[in-house]
């Protein structure tokens, strides 16, 4: 599988997910995220995969310049729309194309680093799970009728892992 693949199938499990959440509920503060929402964790996520996105294009990715739409965070239904055009448009991604990211570390110097795209939809793909885990517990804990994929939320690497000790 490739990093396309991998985000594409990240995709239908996140919209799988958007599908079964009433708005109230998406944008509804939980106290498992200290008052963030579900959607702020979506919102978030497909935010990284647009500065991705915008990056490739502007030859330079900024993942602290995102738009924080906040429409993304009450709205599942857009929300999926957005994650349906970035996995759209990830086939036509070149992974060995050559791009500088910004880096944030809280100060105002921001060192620029030289990635590829692959690399890049590596970082996204792994930001993605790591958000979808704690996703995971808030559907759980508040909203335990909503169907999500068993492997929401856990690295390729644990599944692996997983399936070597069940053998």
């Amino acid at each position: 599988m490739n990093a396309s693949q991998a985000l594409t199938s990240v995709v239908r499990q996140i919209n799988h997910v958007l599908a079964q959440l009433a708005p109230a509920d998406y944008h509804r503060p939980l106290p498992e995220f200290a008052g963030s929402s579900l959607g702020q964790h979506f919102r978030h996520i497909v935010e990284f995969f647009q500065c991705l996105e915008r990056g490739m294009d502007a030859g330079a990715v900024d993942y602290a310049a995102r738009e924080r739409n906040l429409l993304y965070e009450t709205d599942p239904a857009l929300a999926a729309a957005a994650f349906g055009m970035f996995a759209d448009a990830l086939e036509s991604f070149d992974c060995q194309r050559i791009v500088s990211v910004r880096a944030e570390f809280g100060t105002e110097f921001r060192p620029v680093y030289d990635s590829t795209v692959g690399r890049e939809l590596m970082f996204v793909y792994d930001h993605a799970i790591h958000h979808l885990a704690m996703i995971k517990v808030g559907l759980r804990c508040q909203f335990p009728a909503v169907n999500a994929d068993a492997d929401l939320g856990v690295s390729p690497s644990t599944l692996k892992f997983r399936q070597a000790a069940a053998s």
